[in-house]
């Protein structure tokens, strides 16, 4: 047994006060583990009879103390200070499947978004081909209004009720995919999404400049996401 410092001992070399104390707490065990002894076995008085205990009738939860490897920063607390942002089904920059293009089935994506500005009335979502130009423009592939800020996703290939759609540069209403020139080396396609403070109020079928003009004057925010495609 370790011995206490002599500055901690009385003058008779003891340590009464501190053994008083273990004694104490050692009856206090004794006493609590007597009465769960003399509780287990006896009868409730209800014709029952109380089980002894066992540990495992109680399993134990492991509470996570540290964050997953994964985690970065800390999370939010205020919706407000979140970016609004749009979602494709291929990471920022990364390759478009060929599902979406004209070598395939040649549907629009499905999208998503978060985060919609405060005061937003409507999204709207354009597709342009940033490495083409057309007449001084970018080749524009795809434009839609009129889609729900609350819906926050269109399904692939999908025109919900109520959305209109301009004529693309293929000379086409709605979604025209990819369709680069062969061994002319990667494209990369611009999907954005527009947060527009007003409805948009255009006819399906009108030029795609027309709708992005509109778009420009109504917008209050957007964000987009690259896709890169070749053949």
């Amino acid at each position: 047994m370790r011995r206490l410092p002599v500055s901690a001992r009385g003058k008779s070399g003891q340590a009464p006060t501190i053994r008083r104390v273990h004694r104490a707490t050692a009856g206090f065990y004794v006493a609590t583990i007597t009465a769960l002894a003399a509780l287990v076995g006896c009868d409730t008085g209800d014709g029952k009879e109380l089980q002894p205990y066992d540990p495992a009738d109680f399993p134990t939860t492991t509470v996570a103390t540290t964050a997953p490897a994964s985690f970065e920063g800390t999370f939010p607390t205020d919706p407000s200070l979140e970016a609004f942002t749009i979602a494709a089904p291929w990471p920022d920059g990364g390759a478009i499947d060929a599902r979406h293009t004209c070598d395939d089935l040649d549907i629009s994506p499905a999208l998503s978004w978060g985060a919609v500005p405060d005061g937003t009335v409507e999204i709207a979502i354009a597709m342009v081909d940033d490495s083409a130009v057309s007449d001084g423009q970018p080749f524009v592939h795809w434009v839609i209004g009129g889609l729900d800020p609350g819906e926050i996703a269109l399904v692939e290939a999908d025109v919900p009720a109520g959305a209109v759609q301009g004529l693309n540069f293929f000379g086409d209403v709605g979604y025209g995919g990819p369709c680069p020139p062969p061994g002319g080396g990667p494209h990369s396609y611009r999907i954005t999404a527009y947060a527009l403070n007003q409805q948009l109020e255009l006819a399906d079928g009108l030029p795609a400049t027309e709708f992005l003009a509109t778009i420009a004057t109504l917008s209050i925010a957007s964000t987009d996401v690259i896709g890169v495609y070749q053949r």
